[in-house]
């Protein structure tokens, strides 16, 4: 199968198909394309799995926050707030550092 190659992404092509502007045609995909795909779905996912993992610390967090903004919050409480707050943040910084989209270093989870 032909395909319509460009520098971030292909799509196949059948016989007598136009190019679009700046794709070049080729018999098959490119070993360069190919792993820049996969590094961008490595990215895609990493990226899915902390969102989710942020989402999750939020949904601890903010019913804490609202206790601490009103100044009703138990010290036990007040202990939780900051260490969830310490892994959302800790969780923000993965990005950040190496082994990261391939294997994210991701700080351990608090207890609920």
């Amino acid at each position: 199968m032909p395909y319509a190659i460009t520098q971030c992404g292909w799509r196949e092509i059948g016989e007598g198909w136009d190019l679009a502007e700046a794709e070049t045609y080729a018999d098959k995909l490119p070993e360069w394309l190919i792993e820049l795909t996969e590094k961008q779905l490595l990215e895609l996912t990493a990226r899915s799995q902390l969102s989710t993992r942020l989402n999750d610390a939020n949904q601890i967090i903010q019913p804490l926050q609202d206790d601490y903004d009103i100044d009703d919050i138990s010290v036990d409480n007040l202990s939780r707030w900051k260490i969830w707050k310490r892994y959302r943040s800790t969780l923000g910084k993965t990005p950040e550092r190496e082994g990261w989209p391939t294997t994210p270093d991701w700080p351990a989870t608090p207890e609920a």
